[in-house]
C-alpha cells in the first residue's frame, strides 16, 4: 500500500517526519512532499513549493478580509485545491499523513478514497495566543479547521498528553501520543567527571518569544562553576545580534553554530547538562516536550528544566535532573549553584537508563501497528 506524507517543510532536517518515514518505509511505499529532499533516496520525493501560497493567493485573502469588514478567509483556495487534487490523482495513495494543519481541508474533497491522518506538531489554535493579531487571524483559522476536520479524521497523532487531552475536550477527537523521541544511541555511555566546570548546552531555533536570554543570565550568575554553549539556528537577525551581544559580556557563555541533524546527539555527548527554561507564554510552550529534551537524554546528560509539566514529569519520574519550582532566573540559579559533580554523574546514569525507554524505536512500533490496523 502507498502512503503520501504531506508537508511543506524541509525533509532533510524535520525530525518528526524523518522518524515517521523510518517507521513506515519497510512496510509501505512512501511518497513524501517537502521543500528539500529526504536523506533516504528510496523515498519518492515531490517538491512542495508549488503548494505554498503565492502572492496572488495571499492578496486574495487580504482583499476578502477588507471587503468582509475584518473577517478572515477560512475557505479553501481553489488554486491550491487543484494542485492537491492533481497530486492525489498522480500518487493515488491509500493513506495520507498531513503535517501542516492549514492543509487539512484540501484532503477532504468529495471524491476522497483514502484515509487521512493528521500528525500535529503543536496545538495550532493556541500556538501564538499571546499575539492579539494572530489570535484574530490564524487563531480563528486553526480553530475552524480543528472544529470542522478533526472529527472527520481516521487518526490523529499528538506530541504529548496535554495536547491530546485538549483535542479531546475541545474538539471531541481522540488521538494517539507519539512524542518527539529520537533514535536510540546504544553506543553512548555517560561521561563522568570529578573536576572542572560543569558544561551546559542548549540547542534549537532561536525564537524571540522563547526568551533564551534567560538561560544566558542563569549561566552569568554561575560563572566560575558553570559554562554555557548555545547551539542555535537563527531566523531573526535582530534577535541573533541581541543574544550575541549578551553572550559576549560573559567569559562562560558562547553562541556556537548548529550542526547537521544526525550530528546533534554526538556533539551533545561532550557536555554535562542540557538546560531548557521556557516561560509558558502560550499553551504550546506550557506543554512543550521538544526534540531537544529527548536528545539530551540520548546524549546521557543531566537535565535542568522549569516546571513545564510534560518535561518536568519525565525528569522527576526518571530522576535525571533538576526541575525548578518556577520560571525565574534566580530560582534556576539556586537549583544549580550547589550541584556537585557526583550529583551530575548520578543524573547522567539515570539518563542512560531512560535512553533505552524514551526513544523513537519504541514509539515507531506503536505508529506502525496503528496504521496497519487502520488499513485492514
Amino acid at each position: 500500500m502507498r502512503i503520501l506524507i504531506f508537508t511543506v517543510n524541509p525533509l532533510h532536517n524535520a525530525p518528526r517526519v524523518i522518524r515517521e518515514i523510518e517507521a513506515l518505509k519497510e512496510d509501505f511505499e512512501i511518497v513524501a512532499t517537502g521543500i528539500t529532499p529526504p536523506h533516504d533516496d528510496s523515498i519518492k520525493y515531490i517538491n512542495a513549493e508549488k503548494f505554498l501560497l503565492t502572492h496572488f493567493e495571499y492578496t486574495l485573502g487580504k482583499i476578502f478580509q477588507v471587503i468582509s469588514f475584518g473577517k478572515v478567509f477560512k475557505r479553501r483556495y481553489f488554486t491550491i485545491q487543484r494542485k492537491i487534487d492533481k497530486l492525489l490523482k498522480d500518487v493515488n495513495p491509500d493513506l495520507v499523513i498531513v503535517h501542516p494543519g492549514t492543509f487539512l481541508p484540501y484532503f477532504f474533497s468529495k471524491n476522497k478514497s483514502f484515509k487521512v491522518i493528521f500528525n500535529a506538531h503543536e496545538f495550532h489554535p493556541r500556538e501564538f495566543e499571546s499575539d492579539l493579531r494572530w489570535r484574530n487571524t490564524w487563531g480563528k483559522i486553526h480553530h475552524h479547521i480543528y472544529q470542522t476536520y478533526l472529527p472527520r479524521l481516521d487518526l490523529m497523532i499528538n506530541v504529548c498528553e496535554g495536547i491530546a487531552k485538549e483535542c479531546l475536550e475541545n474538539y471531541h477527537t481522540h488521538s494517539i501520543v507519539i512524542p518527539n523521541a529520537g533514535t536510540y544511541h546504544d553506543e553512548l555511555f555517560p561521561k563522568h567527571k570529578s573536576e572542572g566546570k560543569i558544561r551546559m548546552i542548549h540547542h534549537g531555533v532561536a525564537i524571540k518569544s522563547r526568551q533564551l536570554e534567560m538561560m544566558i543570565d542563569v549561566a552569568a550568575q554561575l560563572e566560575g562553576k558553570f559554562e554555557l554553549d548555545m547551539m542555535l539556528v537563527f531566523n531573526d537577525e535582530t534577535y541573533h545580534q541581541k543574544l550575541k551581544r549578551l553572550a559576549d559580556k560573559y567569559n562562560n557563555v558562547r553562541i556556537i553554530p548548529p550542526v547537521k541533524f544526525d550530528e546533534i546527539v554526538p556533539i551533545l555527548h561532550d557536555y554535562d547538562l542540557g538546560i531548557f527554561l521556557l516561560p509558558p507564554d502560550n499553551f504550546n510552550y506550557l506543554h512543550a516536550l521538544p526534540n531537544k529534551f529527548f536528545e539530551f537524554i540520548q546524549a546521557r546528560l543531566a537535565i535542568a528544566v522549569g516546571p513545564s509539566p510534560e518535561m518536568a514529569s519525565l525528569v522527576k519520574k526518571h530522576n535525571f535532573g533538576v526541575v525548578s519550582s518556577d520560571f525565574q532566573v534566580h530560582t534556576m540559579v539556586q537549583n544549580l549553584r550547589h550541584l556537585s559533580h557526583d550529583e551530575v554523574n548520578s543524573f547522567k546514569d539515570s539518563s542512560h537508563l531512560a535512553a533505552e525507554l524514551l526513544n523513537s524505536d519504541n514509539y515507531k512500533n506503536i505508529l506502525l501497528s496503528t496504521i496497519i490496523n487502520l488499513l485492514k
